[in-house]
């Protein structure tokens, strides 16, 4: 089976197109270097006001909107099958990250 996740925010004074913009700005960069990374369905929003409040235990209540994102990742299979997309999205992220870290020190001593 695919690695599938689902995200669910709370956030207040959001503006519902910046956030879709957002996910799926992030989704293209992520994949870069995890291909297989892609959103399941379009993200999806629900609003909650004064007269709808969430209660959140320890929190109390919330007025603003629920975004939730679902995603699901497939692997590469490079060395591991398809369905390890949890493994490969950490191998991936591991390695863009160590590039990103070898860069800067070779930036800083070329400088």
């Amino acid at each position: 089976m695919i690695m599938r996740d689902t995200v669910f925010a709370l956030s207040s004074g959001a503006d519902e197109a910046a956030i879709e913009a957002s996910v799926e700005a992030m989704v293209a960069q992520v994949q870069q270097y995890v291909p297989g990374y892609r959103l399941k369905q379009k993200v999806q929003f629900e609003r909650f006001g004064s007269n709808n409040p969430v209660r959140i235990p320890g929190l109390g209540s919330f007025e603003g909107i629920k975004t939730s994102v679902f995603l699901e990742v497939e692997g590469a299979a490079h060395y591991l099958p398809k369905y390890a997309g949890n493994l490969d999205i950490m191998t991936s992220a591991g390695m863009a990250t160590a590039e990103r870290i070898a860069k800067r020190k070779f930036l800083k001593s070329a400088a």
